[in-house]
């Protein structure tokens, strides 16, 4: 009898493993791959995929095969989702399925494997979102980061007086400013500043290694193969300064903080306000009985939490801040109304608008909402990835495959935004004259889906919100004659506007002396 157990195991493997073989291939039968580009042998659709502004092909395709694409590339199974409907059914119901993530190779060879936005699904990433929600989504974190806010915004307008020119560089400190402050107390006051550089650097990394370009064909089996006297020293080089500047992001800020906590020094901030409480033993790893090990843990836990909170949202916020200035400078008639409503509510120029006055203002808020549907900083997203085989009307999704929520289709689909590729922040307001965003808000796809979407979305629109009212309260841009009067955009997995020439000036001498009197009042 015990000389037939490994017979009879054999078999019962067999039996199963023909089973899930049978189960998988039968639905295969029954249900075909969405449709898409034919391929060819063994690359499949590598040459379909585009190289650079990648959402006008995926409009394309959108227009050619409908609401879910199918690519092969290299034998990897890529999905396009480009409708609201299968964006909502997918990554946001059947979200257990399709809340992992793919593997980036150039993203973990620059030594982002510590991120959450590109963990796999599973109790590390949910630590660190729990970490990241707990400080930032409630109503009374985001009330008590007003302050930063507006000591970011303040010092954007008063630059942008003494230098307009250097417009850019302006939001890049604000934008740096505001999560310094917030994440680690930190005051940096100039755009050239050490930390403010490196953040800069690593995500000019990311933008380039989310491009789909690199995510599908995997350089690194290529980067590796390059002999040391063709480059391949180079190369070496060139990861090796990733990974530094990607550790002095997780670290240097991290240990001035502790260090600060710790000789009882340190301003508020997410990093010293959790260094501080005791260990949470929900939070930290399971098992782990050790006192130290737990501190440790906690620390990490903080530490990398807040790297990529201030990455994320630096990138956004500055980004989306850009897109609003070509907007304003594209659509003076727009900017005008907006800067009426500002006058209309504050009878005058003897103050600047706060977020107190925000719902006496829908104006702006449209106007900021436009702004990201016109162009979200992140256009294509970063894709999902199947945990196991699903069917969606009645065609097959392969376990594995990566599945994309085509954001700017979604944010351009005309039955949601009649005329899409007009810029009309009046499609956010109703015939009252209020505000309504409850069936088109365009933050519900600009910031992700699901469990994926950007948990920093509400602290991100709060930033954006103050910066857009104060900066049409106190300034009117425009474009120099002669200049392109159309939006255009770099490529990238992170898509700024490209450089527009552009004048900027005070509204009047009175918002010149209010914006004189923040300096003096810093």
């Amino acid at each position: 009898m015990l000389a037939s157990l490994p017979i009879l195991t054999a078999c019962a493997i067999c039996v199963g493993t023909y089973l899930l073989f049978f189960r998988r291939h039968a639905r295969r039968a029954t249900h075909s791959l969405p449709p898409g580009p034919r391929p060819l042998p063994i690359v499949g659709n590598l040459f379909d995929m585009p190289r650079a502004r990648v959402w006008e092909t995926f409009l394309q395709w959108k227009e050619l095969y409908g609401d879910v694409v199918y690519l092969n590339v290299l034998g990897r199974h890529i999905v396009f989702l480009n409708s609201v409907k299968a964006t909502t059914e997918l990554l946001e119901k059947r979200g257990t399925l399709y809340s992992d993530r793919p593997q980036f190779p150039l993203i973990n060879l620059a030594g982002h494997q510590w991120n959450f936005g590109f963990m796999p699904y599973g109790k590390e990433w949910q630590s660190l979102r729990r970490t990241f929600s707990s400080q930032y989504n409630s109503a009374v974190a985001l009330r008590s980061f007003y302050d930063a806010h507006r000591a970011s915004v303040s010092t954007f307008l008063v630059n942008v007086l003494h230098e307009p020119k250097e417009v850019a560089n302006h939001l890049r400190l604000r934008s740096a400013q505001v999560m310094f402050h917030v994440n680690y107390g930190i005051s940096v006051t100039s755009w050239d500043h050490p930390l403010v550089r490196n953040a800069e650097r690593v995500m000019e990394v990311v933008s380039i290694a989310l491009s789909p370009s690199m995510w599908i064909l995997n350089p690194i089996s290529f980067l590796n193969a390059i002999p040391r006297w063709l480059g391949g020293a180079a190369v070496a080089s060139m990861v090796d300064k990733w990974q530094a500047d990607v550790r002095e992001l997780r670290y240097e800020a991290f240990a001035q903080v502790k260090e600060s906590v710790e000789n009882g020094t340190a301003k508020s901030s997410f990093t010293a306000n959790l260094l501080r409480e005791p260990v949470d033993e929900d939070v930290v790893a399971d098992g782990d009985n050790n006192v130290a090990e737990k501190e440790k843990d906690k620390e990490r836990l903080i530490r990398d939490t807040a790297a990529i909170a201030l990455g994320a949202a630096y990138e956004t916020t500055f980004v989306a801040s850009e897109v609003f200035l070509l907007m304003m400078a594209l659509h003076p008639t727009i900017q005008l109304a907006a800067q009426s409503e500002i006058d209309s509510v504050l009878g005058g120029t003897h103050r600047l608008p706060d977020f107190s006055d925000r719902e006496r203002l829908p104006c702006i808020t449209a106007v900021m909402k436009e702004c990201l549907r016109f162009h979200s900083p992140a256009p294509t997203g970063i894709p999902h990835e199947l945990a196991q085989d699903d069917v969606f009307e009645g065609m097959w999704l392969p376990k594995g495959c990566m599945v994309m929520g085509n954001i700017w289709q979604l944010l351009h689909d005309p039955e949601m935004y009649p005329d899409p590729f007009t810029f009309n922040p009046g499609r956010f307001i109703d015939n009252e004259g209020k505000l309504d965003c409850t069936t088109n808000d365009p933050s519900r796809f600009a910031f992700g889906f699901g469990r994926r979407g950007c948990p920093g979305r509400l602290f991100t629109e709060d930033s954006l919100w103050l910066m857009t009212a104060q900066f049409l309260a106190a300034f009117t841009i425009s474009l120099v004659d002669g200049a392109p009067r159309e939006a255009r955009f770099a490529p990238g997995a992170i898509s700024r506007p490209l450089p527009f020439e552009h004048i900027i000036k005070p509204r009047s001498l009175a918002a010149q002396n209010l914006i004189e009197h923040l300096q003096d009042a810093a």
